[in-house]
């Protein structure tokens, strides 16, 4: 049991204790104060010293590009003749070559362009006159001495056994025997005659070796990798596609000599075609075609006719070509005139006899879809009142029949079965089958069966006409119309032939 007096110092102790707990709290409150104040009058510390990087040595200077290629820089006849200088594959390489520009050719040779060129052998060293050559006639085969400087070749002895390069007549010559035997020939002439000759035909155009090899022209880019190639035939000959990659007008000219600036911003088509530009290779068709004594391009050869492909400009000349080319003629008219002259042209378009192939079998049935559309225009190569008219006529399809025999039959006051027109139509109160509508439209329809006089019978305003109607076909207020002056100022006679002169209907004139 606790006694009483105990009471009193257990509260005594418990105010003490929390009269020291608050003195050490005061006291950490003030030690925290004192330490911030020392941190704020305090300097900041030093900056860490960094040593900067050393900077990379500044690069040379570039040495500028000379405008124009230095001696030093153009490329070697050695590096010209080689394949280190070979082109990137074109397209325009591809593809078979005109059997008209160059002729079928007769190669009967056994040869291997790539083991050659295998061996670092250069194009010159077989075709050595191709160097100096200006024409595409020179030859530029290799002859018999220049095979003999590698081959030994021996006339005395056909067959002959080397160990080196082979020199038997049999390596390179087909149909040769590759052994003596008792049912071949001696050396001689008659082993001669079994050599078949090479058929090479001049090719149809213009080519010059030496001034493309005078103008840094590697070999490759015309003739294309022959170290792929065994035997070259026409596949290694160029291809217009690939003539047209240089001669495009646009490459720049060789010569130091700065090209005179056109007159306008492009080209004409005119100063293209006729050569006349000198900013690079000329892109005028007579630089390679050949041409005849009026300037026009040759295209006529023992080979065939030369037309265009129409892979460069779509104007392939096929089977549809004499109906279709109206539209390419108007779009350049100066690339047609390089083979075409005008007197050409006007031998279909205003000559006295045209071709009978223009229009396909069986024309007359169905021409009259055509005639009615007027595309391809009649016009443009037969007269409506004496060629369609006259044909018309003869068949009996026509106002007024011609025929042998039969009386004349109108289209107006139909008396046979050859009716054409609906009922109506020559009603003299227009209505919606009436031929007023027809005439004003389309006048050719009409014109293809009736002559003048058929109008005249109605509409004239001259006495004794045939129906003596008068029918006025012109529009209301006429005399006083530009359209009545404009054709009175140009053929009066036109009015004359339905109304009189002097008469108040030719008062527009004055």
């Amino acid at each position: 049991m606790i006694p009483r007096h105990s009471q009193p110092n257990r509260r005594a102790s418990g105010l003490g204790l929390v009269t020291r707990l608050l003195t050490a709290l005061l006291l950490v409150t003030v030690l925290i104060s004192d330490s911030v104040a020392k941190k704020k009058d305090a300097p900041p510390p030093p900056a860490p010293v960094v040593e900067a990087p050393t900077p990379p040595p500044p690069p040379p200077p570039a040495k500028p590009e000379p405008s124009e290629p230095t001696p030093a820089q153009n490329l070697k006849l050695e590096q010209l003749l080689s394949l280190k200088n070979l082109p990137p594959p074109d397209a325009s390489s591809r593809g078979e070559r005109s059997r008209v520009i160059y002729p079928d050719q007769t190669i009967p040779l056994r040869f291997s362009h790539k083991n050659h060129l295998g061996r670092d052998i250069a194009c010159d060293s077989c075709h050595s006159a191709a160097l100096t050559s200006t024409s595409s006639r020179d030859r530029l085969l290799p002859t018999e001495e220049d095979c003999a400087v590698c081959h030994p070749i021996d006339r005395a002895d056909p067959y002959k056994k080397t160990t080196s390069a082979p020199a038997a007549c049999a390596t390179c010559h087909v149909g040769v025997p590759k052994e003596a035997g008792p049912e071949t020939p001696a050396a001689g002439k008659d082993f001669e005659a079994l050599v078949a000759r090479i058929v090479i035909p001049e090719p149809n155009l213009k080519f010059n070796h030496k001034q493309h090899l005078d103008k840094q022209i590697p070999c490759a880019t015309c003739h294309g990798d022959m170290s792929k190639v065994d035997l070259a035939t026409r596949a290694q000959l160029p291809t217009m596609a690939q003539c047209l990659s240089c001669h495009d007008n646009r490459m720049q000219s060789s010569s130091k000599a700065a090209p005179a600036s056109p007159s306008s911003p492009g080209e004409t088509k005119t100063g293209m075609l006729s050569g006349r530009t000198s900013r690079g290779p000329s892109p005028r068709c007579g630089t390679c075609h050949l041409q005849q004594s009026d300037g026009l391009l040759a295209t006529r050869f023992p080979s065939g006719v030369l037309a265009p492909s129409g892979t460069m400009r779509g104007d392939i000349h096929g089977m549809d070509w004499k109906r279709n080319h109206r539209q390419p003629a108007l779009n350049d008219p100066e690339y047609c005139a390089t083979c075409h002259s005008q007197n050409w042209c006007q031998s279909c378009h205003n000559g006295v006899v045209r071709p009978l192939d223009l229009h396909g079998g069986d024309y007359v049935s169905r021409h009259s879809i055509e005639a009615r559309r007027n595309q391809p225009d009649c016009g443009s190569c037969h007269r409506r009142q004496t060629f369609c008219l006259g044909c018309h006529e003869r068949l009996g399809v026509v106002a007024h029949s011609s025929l042998p025999g039969s009386p004349p039959v109108s289209s107006f006051f139909p008396g046979s079965s050859r009716r054409f027109h609906p009922d109506g139509w020559a009603s003299p109160t227009a209505g919606p089958g009436h031929h007023s509508w027809e005439a004003q439209r389309n006048l050719r329809t009409c014109t293809s069966c009736h002559r003048e006089e058929t109008c005249i019978d109605c509409h004239s305003s001259l006495p004794g006409g045939r129906f003596a109607v008068g029918k006025n076909p012109h529009g209301t207020d006429w005399i006083n119309s530009g359209r009545c002056q404009s054709i009175q100022s140009r053929n009066p006679r036109v009015c004359l032939k339905c109304h009189r002169d002097g008469t108040t209907q030719l008062s527009c004139v004055n």
